[in-house]
């Protein structure tokens, strides 16, 4: 009947009941697609932090002597551009996930038992993260590839006599080291190549991967060992070296026989290397050396400072730091806690890095091999057992040198000083 309503209530109840289902519908719809966005996202953080694992411990077995059970760094004396190495930390893992993989390279899986291993296994030295982890030396190409352009965006010191293109990562030029390979800079650390080369390191590309259910990520740093101080005589100083009697001996031949010698001193001009009493300062020739070699001697010290591994707060005597087998890096900082006469040690051995903000005074029964640093008065006093250097000395200015003296410098101590310290990140990027 026309104008009857009756039936009207449950058409607008229906009408509501579909309406509810759609919204319930588009929310359960919404609450998934959430719920796969925020398991996306957690899987992805989890392959993030996986690869940047893989980076972590690919640093850590790149620090030491290549004789290491644990070392995965590259176990030949001559940096070879083809030289490359995986760490897996799964079976999961694969060479061919790589995704810069080339058969033309060695392509090591090294094992405590050795180092060029290539059958595919488990390397890690842990199981609870599975990562994948590749090391190779930087080459021309690879700065290529980055955009290194000799006369537009130079990425590198180019010294080994060929400016040309590297066109393929089976042909890649030469290996990139790290180290004061600018005679131009000789006392800045930068990144080159080199015809003829001694005491450097190359520059480490590290690639992490990681991966969970559907989400892979791959990272990739630039790392460098640390290449020391530039090492310009048995003593640098800014200031003057003025020393007395025949029982000093400052030479400057290198007595681990590997390296070219050095002068016995150097200072920078004007200053120069007074001497009384007939001391031995050898070779001579060169003997004592000037120049305008200017080495940040402070600026080294407080990049380095945090490597320490101990901290020195007041003055010893009889005290040792390290051994041969294990180089440390020891620092003081005089100011803090203030010592107004610098710190003191005496009677003591150390194997490693000396770093020492403010005044030092070594005095007799001092013994150290590897290098020695002081951001300001340097005071050697070697009465009762002399003070006894393997290594090399740089101060911001040393004091009167009086009694017994022995500083020879040696490239192995030197060496082995730097060896086991933490490797530095140049260059990170994320590629996906």
């Amino acid at each position: 009947m026309l104008g009857n309503e009756r039936g009207m209530v449950l058409v607008v109840t229906l009408m509501m009941v579909v309406i509810l289902v759609l919204l319930g519908s588009v929310a359960v719809q919404v609450s998934t697609t959430d719920l796969k966005i925020a398991g996306n996202q957690k899987t992805g953080t989890q392959a993030f932090y996986e690869a940047e694992a893989g980076i972590a411990e690919a640093m850590e077995r790149l620090r030491g002597v290549a004789t290491a059970g644990s070392y995965a760094g590259d176990p030949a004396a001559t940096s070879s551009p083809l030289w490359s190495s995986y760490i897996l930390a799964s079976s999961s893992w694969q060479l061919s996930d790589d995704a810069d993989y080339s058969a033309s390279y060695q392509n090591y899986i090294p094992t405590t038992a050795s180092h060029t291993n290539t059958v595919v296994t488990v390397n890690s030295l842990q199981s609870a993260i599975p990562y994948l982890a590749k090391i190779k030396h930087k080459t021309e190409y690879d700065a290529e590839q980055a955009g290194h352009n000799p006369l537009s965006s130079p990425h590198y010191y180019d010294n080994d006599g060929n400016t040309g293109t590297h066109s393929t990562a089976a042909s890649p030029g030469n290996v990139i080291y790290w180290g004061y390979g600018n005679p131009a800079t000789p006392a800045t650390a930068l990144q080159f190549t080199s015809a003829a080369l001694t005491g450097h390191k190359p520059v480490e590309i590290i690639t992490g991967y990681g991966k969970r259910g559907t989400s892979l990520k791959r990272i990739r740093a630039e790392v460098v060992h640390n290449p020391g101080p530039v090492v310009a005589a048995a003593i640098y100083a800014k200031e003057d070296i003025t020393g007395h009697g025949s029982s000093m001996v400052v030479n400057g031949a290198d007595n681990c026989g590997g390296a070219a010698a050095k002068p016995p001193t150097y200072t920078k001009s004007p200053n120069t290397t007074n001497t009384s009493g007939h001391p031995s300062l050898i070779p001579n020739p060169p003997g004592p050396q000037q120049g305008t070699l200017d080495i940040d001697i402070a600026g080294y010290v407080n990049e380095h400072r945090d490597l320490a591994n101990v901290l020195i707060t007041t003055d010893k005597n009889g005290t040792t730091y390290g051994s041969s087998a294990n180089y440390v890096t020891v620092y003081s900082n005089t100011a803090n806690p203030y010592n107004a006469q610098g710190l003191k040690l005496q009677n003591v051995t150390g194997y490693g890095v000396l770093l020492v903000d403010g005044d030092l005074t070594l005095g007799g029964g001092f013994s150290w091999y590897g290098l020695v640093l002081c951001t300001g008065k340097m005071t050697f006093n070697g009465g009762g057992g002399g003070v006894n250097i393997r290594g090399a000395v740089l101060a911001n200015q040393t004091a009167t040198i009086n009694g017994g003296l022995n500083i020879q410098y040696d490239s192995c101590m030197v060496d082995n000083a730097l060896k086991n310290q933490s490797l530095r990140i140049i260059s990170w990027k994320e590629y996906y």
